[in-house]
């Protein structure tokens, strides 16, 4: 009886080897697709995904350039342009003198009426510059940016780059 337990214990070790030994091959072999379903991905996107990525993100730059350049800028040197010749007909002499003419008759108007003093208080006209200023500021923040970038050269793929060997 002892030796049928050891006949038994036997052939059953060597189906756990057998097992053992089919198992590690197919451990093999599927290391082996995962191998080349890396490489195959690795190809697929440094020929497909990357050119789109690349493509959709120039698009993207050159879109919104285009817009600041053609749409914003313009409408902010306008508003500069006016602003400086609105300081500009302030600084004449002749508007300065009309200026004194003015106070001169509203002084007059006010000793007559004896109406209160209005207080000086900041008006829009002082926040509306300010923020005209700082729009153009990042303008051409922005476009001295887009100028100096080194674009080119972001997704240049080397030749000896993903070596299929097959």
């Amino acid at each position: 009886m002892a030796r049928k337990k050891m006949t038994e214990a036997e052939a059953l070790k060597a189906q756990a080897e057998a097992l053992l030994h089919e198992q590690q091959q197919v451990l093999a072999h599927a290391g082996s697709v995962v191998r080349q379903a890396s490489r195959e991905l690795g190809r697929v996107t440094s020929e497909e995904v990357v050119p789109r990525v690349v493509r959709g993100t120039r698009t993207a730059a050159t879109t919104t350039r285009d817009k600041i350049v053609d749409d914003v800028l313009p409408s902010i040197a306008a508003a500069i342009g006016s602003t400086l010749s609105v300081i500009d007909a302030a600084r004449d002499k002749r508007a300065s003198e009309l200026t004194k003419q003015v106070a001169k008759l509203a002084a007059g108007k006010a000793a007559v009426s004896k109406a209160a003093p209005a207080s000086s208080s900041a008006s829009a006209g002082k926040y509306i510059a300010i923020g005209i200023g700082v729009a153009a500021l990042l303008g051409v923040g922005y476009v001295v940016w887009q100028t100096f970038r080194a674009d080119d050269e972001l997704w240049v793929a080397g030749e000896s780059e993903n070596p299929v060997s097959e």
